[in-house]
This record gives C-alpha cells, sequence and structure tokens, in this order.
C-alpha cells in the first residue's frame, strides 16, 4: 500500500495517542512516528523533545521533513475539575506549531485531541446533546485559546487543521490510575473483600442522569478519519460511542461482572473513604498476583470528579455523522470488555 504520508504523533505515550499509532500501524496508511520528552523501552521511530523548548522542537522536526500530518495529544499537568493552564498549554502547542510550519515542508493537517471540557462539563450543567457550534462557556478554557491559534494561523496557509472532543475515554492502559473502568474494578474488588455491597458513591443526582462514554479505539478511528477527509477541514467533531447510559441501569451490571450484590446510591468522598484501604488492596493483590499497588490501578480523585456530575453530559454526533463518519461502540459490551482485559493483564482480581 502507498503511504499518504508520515504522522507524527505527540504525547504518544499516552492513551488516546497509543491507539492512534497502533491503528493507524494498522492501516498502514502513514509511517509512524512518535515524540515525547523521552523515548519509551522498545519504541520504534521516535523523537526526544520537549514541548516547552521551542528549540529543541524545531531541532528534532528538522530531522524528519518527510513528516505531513500531526496528532497533538499533550497536555500540561492538572488537578481533576479545576481550571488547566491555559498559558502553559497554548505555549506547548504553539512551540510545535512554529516547528512544523518552520521545518515541514510537506506539512498537511494538524489534529488536536481536546475534550468535553470544551462544553463546561467540569463547571455545571450545559445544554445537552451539546453540538460543536454551541456558544463558549466563560474562560479560560485552554481548548479555546488552542483552537483560535491554530485557526487564525491556517489562515491562507496550504495545511488544515481539525478537532476531536471525546467524552470520557475510556481504554485498557495498566499503570494509568485516571481510568474509569480500572477505578471502579478497585473499588468493586476492595467491596468485595470487605463483605459490603456495590454501593453508588456518587451524588444523588448523577444515579439517574444521562452520560455517555468513548472507546478510546472509537477515537484513534475518528482521528484518522479526520486527518484525510476533506469534510473534516478546519473543523471540530464530538467523538463518543454513540449510546448513553444512566448509572441506575450500568451500576447493576457492572455489580454483576464483579461478582457483588448491587448496592444502593450512598454519596461519599471516595479520596476520604478509600483513604485507609491500602492494606486491603495488598491483600487482594498478593492472593490474586496482581501486578500493580493500588495507587496505579485507581484514582479516587477523578472518581469522584465523574460520579459527581448530577447532570446529563451527552454530545451529539449530528456533524459527523453528515460528514460521513460512521463509527460507534456499544458502551455496555466496552465494559465488560475492559473489565476482561484488566483482568487479563493482572491488574483486576478474577470474578
Amino acid at each position: 500500500m502507498s503511504n499518504a504520508g508520515t504522522l507524527l504523533v505527540v504525547g504518544a505515550t499516552g492513551a488516546a495517542a497509543t491507539r492512534v499509532t497502533e491503528r493507524a500501524r494498522g492501516t498502514g496508511a502513514f509511517n509512524l512516528v512518535g515524540l515525547s520528552r523521552r523515548v519509551p523501552a522498545g519504541a520504534g521511530d521516535w523523537l526526544a523533545a520537549d514541548l516547552t523548548d521551542p528549540e529543541a522542537m524545531r531541532r528534532a522536526l528538522a530531522t524528519r521533513p518527510d513528516i505531513t500530518h500531526i496528532v497533538y495529544a499533550s497536555r500540561a499537568p492538572f488537578g481533576e475539575g479545576g481550571v488547566e493552564d491555559v498559558p502553559a498549554n497554548l505555549a506547548m502547542l504553539r512551540s510545535l506549531l512554529d516547528a512544523a510550519e518552520a521545518s515541514l515542508p510537506r506539512f498537511a493537517h494538524l489534529h488536536m485531541i481536546h475534550g468535553g471540557k470544551w462544553y463546561g462539563l467540569h463547571i455545571g450543567p450545559f445544554r445537552t446533546p451539546a453540538r460543536e457550534d454551541d456558544p463558549r462557556h466563560l474562560p479560560p478554557n485552554f481548548y479555546y485559546d488552542q483552537q483560535d491559534l491554530v485557526a487564525a494561523r491556517q489562515q491562507g496557509k496550504a495545511w488544515s487543521w481539525s478537532a476531536s472532543r471525546p467524552g470520557f475515554v475510556l481504554d485498557v492502559a495498566p499503570g494509568r490510575a485516571r481510568n474509569m473502568v480500572s477505578t471502579l474494578g478497585a473499588y468493586a474488588a476492595i467491596c468485595r473483600e470487605l463483605g459490603v455491597p456495590f454501593d453508588f458513591p456518587g451524588k444523588p443526582g448523577a444515579w439517574t442522569a444521562l452520560h455517555e462514554l468513548t472507546d478510546a479505539s472509537l477515537l484513534a478511528e475518528g482521528v484518522l478519519w479526520m486527518l484525510t477527509e476533506p469534510r473534516a477541514a478546519n473543523r471540530a467533531f464530538n467523538v463518543t460511542n454513540g449510546d448513553a447510559f444512566r448509572w441506575c441501569d450500568l451500576w447493576p451490571h457492572l455489580a454483576a461482572l464483579f461478582g457483588l450484590p448491587c448496592g444502593v446510591p450512598r454519596p461519599m468522598s471516595m479520596p476520604r473513604w478509600m483513604a485507609d484501604k491500602g492494606p486491603v488492596w495488598e491483600a487482594i493483590r498478593a492472593r490474586h498476583d496482581l501486578a500493580l499497588p493500588l495507587e496505579q490501578v485507581a484514582s479516587w480523585e477523578f472518581a469522584d470528579f465523574f460520579l459527581g456530575m448530577d447532570y446529563d453530559v451527552v454530545f451529539s454526533m449530528t456533524a459527523a455523522r453528515k460528514a460521513g463518519f460512521t463509527g460507534f461502540v456499544d458502551s455496555w459490551e466496552m465494559v465488560a470488555r475492559q473489565v476482561a482485559g484488566y483482568r487479563a493483564a493482572k491488574v483486576l482480581p478474577p470474578a
């Protein structure tokens, strides 16, 4: 198969970027190059550069003038639910864009992986299903600054851009504690070890609110579609599984997957109530020869964030469907598949 070009994946060790790399390699549509501050063990074609060092970025990209497409999946460190660092995130993207325009003669497309915070889901209720042209919320929001930067720089240029806006991205990613399935799996395992029901610890309103998810592999499919689809040029698209759920319906399904009686809504601060559960996890870990300590499996702060949304969190897929993207995933099957994946990786205990 003749290659469409060379794809640079920036922040290539992240969960979403990893699936983009895998899927692109599987299709053979691109030569693949990764970029991060350090070259990971076993990496293939890779560039090591720091996005906060513009000169280092220019030098790194100058060694690969064959790069045609870029997927940008990096972000500055952040805390759950708060305002993310706008100046740092903008400077990192500007560093990459400056280097691309200066060093890549065949530069054709930049894709940014953004997310649902575009609509203010971290702040509170928003209009649903959210559409890509909905009014922005009161800033700050680094997604806005990044898209504005790229859109302004693209004017009159031969290259184009796109952006994806997934919901909560789920994947089998051992070692990444900020993951919905591994966090809930650890909570379920601890409940079973202590002989208590699988209570829902989120806000009461979250129990019945409508939510949705994004499979990391589906996001990768959507990103690769945007890279080469003319109808996606200079636009942003929501990318979600295409279905929706309420915790009051999914929670019994989760309880059954973990072999637990389904409990009731019982709001509690997960960081507070799970603070002393390390020894419980270590007992589970020793008995089942699990690979990772609790802090690499579960993020209780993240649990409070995603279980605390007592309002609908739903994005419209109409724009992507009209432009030709047809990918979808059954969220219930995805959750069961990922639980099995974590068990196979010896991260979660068997049923």
